[in-house]
């Protein structure tokens, strides 16, 4: 048994492996034991798995390096050769896997979260190396109804489109109903109607505008006002109401729908009249 166990010490490659064995046991119990600590302090489950991922991911490589080549030296040399061989065969490779290090530690955005990349709008569903995937839904703006398609984007659209987060902010935006009435119409009693509607609307959400407007400063957002708002204007063919007022993000067509069968209601013709209705 002894001299096996010399045979063994006296064989670099085994000794070699026997340490790269240790290495990845000793890295899977810390991984494990992170992931635990991290649940236990609160932090974002979803979260959570992906970022142990690259550091074990990044100390396994390193680790690999120290013990099959002794250094970084002799791997530097190689390395030069392989990075130019990717660099010109395959950049989207590079650029994909450059945009999972910026999604990550940038804290772009996390899973659950409604996002907008280029013309991909949806909820953020899994986060890799290469892509990332949206449950399909309509941009801002729009009802932002899943659609339920999965799309898979290339994380190196974040290194060059516009990456728009509907949920960070507060989990709230400023949604704008636009009526037209006609000339003849009562405006200051369509006025009045539909911040009733918007009132009626925030009451049934049980909306706490000063929590809202404190999860907006912690993004360093401020805004003067919360309550809604009716702005007055004259548009071709009558004139035009401007509802502004807050919705949930992903309850954007259950706002226009509560408030505009209130308006509806108290249509009549001669007195309260539409030309057109326009939301954004």
């Amino acid at each position: 048994m002894d001299a096996l166990i010399l045979q063994i010490l006296d064989n670099p490659q085994l000794v070699k492996v026997a340490h790269t064995v240790a290495l990845a046991l000793t890295l899977l119990v810390l991984a494990r034991m992170a992931r635990s600590f991290a649940t236990r302090r609160g932090r974002p489950v979803a979260e959570t798995p992906h970022a142990i991922k690259y550091a074990t991911m990044i100390a396994f490589v390193v680790g690999l390096v120290f013990i099959w080549f002794e250094g970084l030296s002799p791997v530097f040399a190689a390395l030069t050769f392989v990075a130019a061989a990717l660099t010109i065969v395959s950049k989207e490779f590079i650029l994909n896997f450059l945009g999972s290090f910026v999604i990550f530690w940038r804290e772009l955005f996390a899973i659950g979260d409604r996002v907008q990349v280029g013309e991909n709008a949806g909820d953020v569903i899994a986060k890799g190396v290469l892509y990332f995937t949206l449950l399909e839904s309509g941009g801002c703006g729009t009802t932002g109804h899943s659609t339920g398609k999965l799309v898979k984007v290339p994380n190196a659209h974040v290194l060059t489109l516009p990456v728009v987060n509907h949920t960070r902010g507060a989990g709230y935006l400023w949604h704008e109903l636009r009526l037209t009435l006609t000339p003849a119409s009562d405006w200051q009693r369509a006025r009045s109607i539909l911040l009733d509607a918007a009132e009626a609307y925030r009451e049934s959400q049980s909306m706490d505008l000063d929590k809202i407007r404190a999860a907006f400063e912690r993004r360093s957002v401020y805004f003067r006002e919360m309550t809604p708002r009716v702005y007055v204007t004259v548009a071709p063919g009558g004139i035009r109401l401007t509802l502004r007022h807050l919705c949930r993000t992903r309850l954007i067509r259950e706002s226009e729908d509560f408030i505009i069968t209130r308006v509806l209601g108290h249509l009549a013709p001669g007195e309260l009249e539409l030309a057109a209705m326009q939301t954004e």
